[in-house]
């Protein structure tokens, strides 16, 4: 093995392994992998290992660069693979939110080539984003975002360069985001309406002006809160997020909005729990900002799963199930969007 870390589970070798578990050599005296998770810019693998001794996991799951050429591309252009492997190496730690257990962290300077090896938290599921969420995956959901928006590092953001990929990629979004809509609109047709279609224009159109925006205050955010990315026992109470690509300096309200448009299958259900439900995660918040305040924050950010199924399906390998998750990711917080009039605060 030419790199200093294995890319592809093939690559893997018992030395490694039993490097990143401290184990003996020769201990491992065998490992196999299989596929897991539904990722689009990742490829995730369930090893399971037969140790001769030692204390050391029966499983891992190993998250290594998409095969897809066009996924890895995209990863390095919005630093995807460089936030996740921030969060585990230098976060993940220390906060509170439940995320499973790191490893090892590591990446290139290229930013295309990376290795995480995570805690397997088997036999918790991820949820299932074209079905929805019951209500109690949303609650205990929230319940970690707060944990998640109220962490502050003890040394402070400013030597975590990696939480300010943000700022660029809003950048690049800015420009790339009018010539990729009638891409999107096109290849969309047959699963959205036309009234959400329209409504994607409108806000491409106001693109400038969302993020021009300035949050009243800023947290580390997850910034794809999403059913695929979360890891529920069978009872509906949260387990682990993961998928942390995202991970970045930003306005907590996109989570919260982001999670609560992009989990409802049935809008009406959206729209009896939605108060009650920021009212519940603004009481877990530490110095939680003014309910009006931060609903306010929440209607501009109801755009945020829209924004993302429109960026994330332009940049990504296409799949059937992709177009499947990423129109229903579109369709339920463009109806959020219309039921809180989100356009207006733009």
């Amino acid at each position: 093995m030419s790199r200093r870390f294995p890319v592809r589970p093939e690559e893997f070798e018992t030395a490694f392994i039993e490097q990143v578990f401290g184990a003996t050599p020769g201990s491992l005296k065998s490992m196999t992998h299989e596929p897991v998770g539904t990722g689009q810019v990742c490829d995730s693998y369930r090893f399971t290992c037969d140790w001769s001794g030692g204390d050391h996991p029966a499983t891992f799951i190993a998250k290594c660069p998409s095969a897809d050429p066009v996924s890895r591309g995209a990863a390095a252009i919005f630093h995807l693979y460089d936030m996740e492997v921030g969060w585990y190496r230098d976060i993940a730690d220390d906060c509170g939110a439940l995320c499973p257990k790191s490893y090892h962290a590591d990446i290139a300077e290229n930013e295309q080539e990376f290795v995480l090896l995570l805690e397997d938290m088997a036999p918790a599921s991820q949820g299932d984003q074209l079905a929805g969420a019951s209500l109690i995956q949303v609650k205990t959901t929230l319940a970690e975002a707060a944990a998640l928006h109220n962490f502050q590092p003890a040394s402070g953001f400013d030597n975590l360069e990696w939480l300010n990929h943000a700022t660029g990629n809003s950048q690049f979004l800015e420009t790339s985001l009018p010539a990729g809509y009638p891409v999107f609109r096109e290849r969309f047709s047959a699963l959205l309406s036309t009234e959400i279609l329209d409504l994607g224009q409108q806000l491409v159109d106001r693109i400038s002006s969302y993020i021009a925006h300035e949050p009243p205050e800023l947290t580390v955010t997850h910034g794809d809160m999403r059913l695929d990315n979360i890891l529920f026992h069978a009872d509906g109470q949260i387990a682990a997020l993961v998928d942390w690509q995202t991970c970045s300096l930003g306005n907590p309200a996109n989570d919260v909005a982001y999670l609560i448009g992009t989990s409802f299958a049935d809008p009406a259900e959206r729209r009896e729990q939605e108060e009650t439900l920021v009212e519940t995660y603004l009481s877990n918040r530490s110095n939680s900002p003014a309910f009006d305040q931060f609903w306010t924050e929440y209607r501009r950010h109801a755009f945020s799963g829209f924004i993302m199924a429109i960026n994330a399906s332009l940049h990504v390998e296409q799949t059937e199930r992709g177009d499947r998750m990423f129109a229903a990711m579109a369709e339920r917080p463009a109806q959020m969007a219309l039921d809180l009039d989100s356009l207006s605060l733009l």
